[in-house]
């Protein structure tokens, strides 16, 4: 997969995992499915489709246990405002309160009781694939807040065949920007997969649509350089990243990354603690 890495991304060091002390956090927006790379490796897919219902145009996280797996809906319990979702529900231990549906692709939702809520609030709505994404995110930075780099994220972000159609979609991935503002995030930065033609213009103010399209402002060159990465989320062409689990190094509870079997392996990744 190749990547054109716009001015405004950190560019990647040569130094080696080992020497290396920082979370390095990105997420990679694909057609298909969005994926964490930390610390070197990857979290597990969150495969999605997109569906449109009561509550908008949403990327609605589905469960796959194979790579054949056409996956089926995940549900959660979210908290509603005037008729529109706010956030998702979680347990005391932060953990989502979330399920796979039943029926053909998971279109059944499960039913409210299920989920062993004791709140009196709360709506049973499909999982959003932003939302999985945007918690994840905020765990890592929960257990690794000693690293100089736990407020960065890089969001990589397929190229499309126009300017506008590529900003569109950009602007659809602003509900995880904004989640991980909220929870401290204060460094980001993009790159861009694919190949980005002259039709795009200038490349600068290409850069500047970008935050703009998703409520940031651009950090200017000065504060580019403090932030220079371990790495970059790059895999050979077509090459799918693979899952990974992290064993825990007793340190932030993240972990050294170590290859999963399948890269296909659903479910969201949980943070191992200290023992």
């Amino acid at each position: 997969m190749k990547f054109w890495i716009l001015f405004l991304a950190s560019v990647c060091s040569v130094l080696s995992w080992a020497d290396c002390h920082t979370l390095d956090l990105s997420v990679l927006f694909s057609k298909d499915f969005m994926v964490i790379g930390v610390k070197g490796g990857f979290t597990p897919n969150i495969f999605y489709t997109t569906q449109s219902g009561q509550y908008g145009t949403r990327y609605v996280t589905l469960h796959r246990e194979s790579e054949d797996d056409p996956g089926r809906i995940m549900w959660a319990l979210y908290s509603e405002k005037n008729g529109t979702l706010d956030h998702v529900i979680v347990d005391e231990d932060g953990q989502m309160y979330k399920a796979v549906g039943s029926g053909e692709g998971g279109k059944n939702p499960p039913s409210r009781k299920s989920f062993k809520y004791r709140g009196k609030d709360g709506v049973v709505a499909p999982l959003s694939a932003l939302d999985e994404v945007a918690w994840n995110l905020i765990q890592f930075r929960k257990t690794a807040m000693y690293r100089s780099d736990s407020n960065d994220v890089l969001l990589v972000v397929e190229a499309e065949k126009n300017r506008e159609d590529f900003l569109r979609k950009i602007r659809s991935y602003s509900p995880v920007v904004q989640a991980a503002k909220r929870a401290g995030f204060t460094y980001f930065s993009f790159a861009v997969s694919g190949a980005v033609d002259s039709s795009f213009g200038d490349l600068t103010k290409l850069s500047q649509d970008m935050f703009d399209a998703v409520g940031l402002e651009m950090p200017p060159q000065e504060e580019v350089k403090k932030h220079r990465r371990c790495s970059c989320v790059v895999e050979s062409k077509n090459k799918t990243p693979r899952a990974v689990k992290f064993e825990n190094d007793n340190r932030d509870g993240v972990g050294e990354p170590v290859e999963l079997n399948t890269p296909h392996n659903r479910g969201v990744l949980k943070i191992l603690k200290g023992k």
